[in-house]
Order: structure tokens, then sequence, then C-alpha cells
């Protein structure tokens, strides 16, 4: 009998100035190489054609080009490889490579050949959530995150950004974890989040203030 596909450990990767490879120059490639940059990392591009967003890419310089097919070699130094051809051959020769390099891979809708799976993300300013199928079904992963994109708004990266504000100021009047762990709750399950929907951030504050025991001052918190 068939062994199912096996089960995934979620994990969020701190990419930034990590050197990582993209085989492809397709419309796929495209939103990978788009998703390394805006993580930080330092993105080698290698395929004989590239989509015109992919050449301004390029253009600008803000990836390493390698204007020709794949080639054994071309993911030494590479942190992560993501490869996006519709080659099955080439898709083989990149996952052999990686896999004997120990290299974080992804053949782009071949989960037999990753060793990693991109999951659909939601993004609100520092609120990420990641949302996986474990590859079954990366489309009921898409309809997800937009069910929960009509809950889950701007305002929330409005929160995370007035939270960042006080973390410091709150450690410093409560040096007690167990009280600021319970601070945190009440805020988070306060009307702060409502207000902030409503555009009120003086309201929101305000809220803060009266829940932590001392003025949060809203110049500090700009949106």
């Amino acid at each position: 009998m068939k062994s199912e596909p096996e089960s995934y450990y979620p994990v969020y990767l701190q990419l930034k100035d990590q050197p990582c490879t993209v085989i492809g120059g397709g419309k796929i490639a495209e939103g990978k190489v788009e998703g390394l940059l805006a993580a930080g990392a330092r993105v080698k591009l290698v395929s004989p054609t590239l989509t015109e967003p992919l050449a301004a890419i390029v253009r600008a310089g803000d990836v390493t080009y390698v204007e020709r097919t794949y080639q054994p070699g071309d993911l030494q130094g590479a942190f992560m490889v993501i490869c996006a051809t519709d080659q099955p051959e080439i898709n083989h020769q990149v996952w052999q490579e990686a896999t004997a390099n120990r290299q974080l891979v992804n053949v782009v809708d071949d989960t037999p050949r990753c060793n990693f799976i991109a999951p659909s993300i939601l993004r609100q300013g520092d609120l990420s959530i990641a949302i996986s199928t474990s590859g079954r079904a990366p489309a009921l992963a898409v309809r997800i995150k937009e069910r929960l994109q009509t809950e889950i708004g701007p305002h929330y990266a409005h929160f995370l950004r007035l939270s960042g504000k006080l973390r410091r100021p709150l450690a410093e009047h409560i040096p007690d974890f167990e009280t600021r762990k319970a601070l945190w709750y009440r805020l988070v399950d306060s009307d702060v989040l409502s207000l902030l929907e409503k555009g009120d951030e003086e309201a929101a504050v305000q809220k803060i203030s009266e829940i932590v025991g001392f003025p949060f001052e809203i110049e500090k918190c700009d949106a």
C-alpha cells in the first residue's frame, strides 16, 4: 500500500542576507523571487529567458542573474533552492544536487521533490499567518487565506505597531512577568482592536493606558 506523504514541521525562516537560488524565469519564478527579496535574501536567478517583471528586477540589480539553463554546480553555496521550471529532467537534477548538498529545496508543484513547502501566507504588517495543507490541496489553503482576509484587516497591523511601542515601557513599569502576561491578554481581549478598526487611534491609546495603568503617549505611536 502506498504510504501517506510526510507531515511537515511549520517554521518561519530568517532569510536576511542568506544566499538563495531560483531556477526558472517564468511567472511562478517571478513570485518566488519577489518573496525571497521581500525577506531580505540574496537571490541568484538561473534561466535562459525571463518574464518582463523578472527582467526589470535584473536590470535594477536586485538579483545575480545567470542567463542560461541550469547546470550542475549552480546550487553551490545556496542556503535555499527553489526550482520553478516545466522541464522534469532539470527539476530532477536540481533535486538531486540540492539533496546531496543537504540544502533546503522546493521543486514547485512536485511535493516528492521538496524537503520544505511554502504555505499560503496572510500578512498584515508584522502579523503573518501561514496556511498549509501539507501539499495535498494548495488551492484550499488559498481559499482559507481569502476567508481570513475578510476578518483580519489593517487594524491588526496597527495594533502590532502600538504593541511594539508598548513593550519596553510596560516592562519598565511592570517588572513581574506574570502580571505583564495578564495585561497583554487583557489588551488583546479588549476593544482596542475594534477601536483601531474604526480608525479611532486616540481612543485605542486611551484604552491601552487604562489597562496598563500608566500614560501611553500617543505621539510615540505613529501609524
